[in-house]
């Protein structure tokens, strides 16, 4: 499959700064402060505009029934997402301006991990016929073994954890892991780089599958996989 890289790497790393260690952004847009309609090329990573985050249009993920996942609750999900972009802008913004308290300690970290985690967990969902770049798939052997071995990985995980079961490239030895977080910025590696995430907490499933139905869940989505997109991420971060 032909990939299309979005960012070149001095773009990718004048966006990301610093922040590389922990959640990558895509290159600066110009958009006003306003939901923008995704395009191919902004499924990669959340989209600063220089000023601020920008807030994704997702709303034709509560059109497609194929998901597996109601209107109702992609809906409420997608509500969450905005509120984190609002929260980490507004932190960002107090922090500039030496504003130290409560709320912009907090959310610089849990807000910003909330919206990027989100913005790759909604892009990562698709129900047309997406596969894996042979680099993709040989980092994963590499790594794992095997594809089963890592899937079964990403499974467990998302099955022993209460919020997400990432898949992230270590940028110090150039490795694929999976690892799980129980809250948007704990248990967060330094110098890893997301490009899969699995979101379990409740307000994912449970309106859908029940307090019972995490498995079921999990197996529905990570069938809707958009491995398209993970492998543009993968081949994006590892020129890292």
């Amino acid at each position: 499959m032909e990939v299309n890289i979005a960012l070149s790497r001095r773009k990718f790393l004048a966006s990301a700064g610093l922040g590389a260690a922990a959640l990558g952004l895509s290159a600066l847009t110009s958009a006003c402060n306003k939901e923008v309609e995704i395009t191919r090329d902004d499924n990669l990573y959340p989209i600063y505009n220089g000023t601020e985050y920008l807030v994704k249009d997702f709303s034709h993920l509560t059109k497609n029934s194929a998901l597996g996942l109601s209107p109702e609750i992609v809906s409420n999900h997608i509500g969450l997402y905005k509120g984190y972009v609002e929260k980490v802008n507004k932190a960002e913004a107090m922090m500039r301006s030496n504003e130290v308290d409560e709320f912009s300690l907090q959310h610089l970290a849990f807000s910003l991990n909330g919206m990027a985690l989100h913005d790759i967990y909604f892009t990562n969902m698709s129900t047309e016929k997406t596969n894996r770049t042979q680099a993709l798939n040989k980092a994963i052997e590499e790594s794992f073994g095997d594809f089963n071995t890592y899937y079964s990985n990403l499974v467990n995980i998302a099955e022993r954890v209460q919020g997400w079961s990432i898949t992230g490239l270590n940028l110090l030895n150039g490795k694929l892991l999976n690892y799980g977080e129980d809250t948007h910025s704990s248990n967060f590696p330094n110098y890893f780089m997301p490009i899969l995430a699995l979101d379990v907490y409740d307000h994912a499933y449970v309106m859908d599958f029940g307090a019972e139905g995490k498995t079921e869940y999990i197996n529905a989505w990570t069938k809707v996989i958009d491995w398209d997109v993970v492998s543009r991420r993968y081949d994006v971060i590892k020129t890292l």
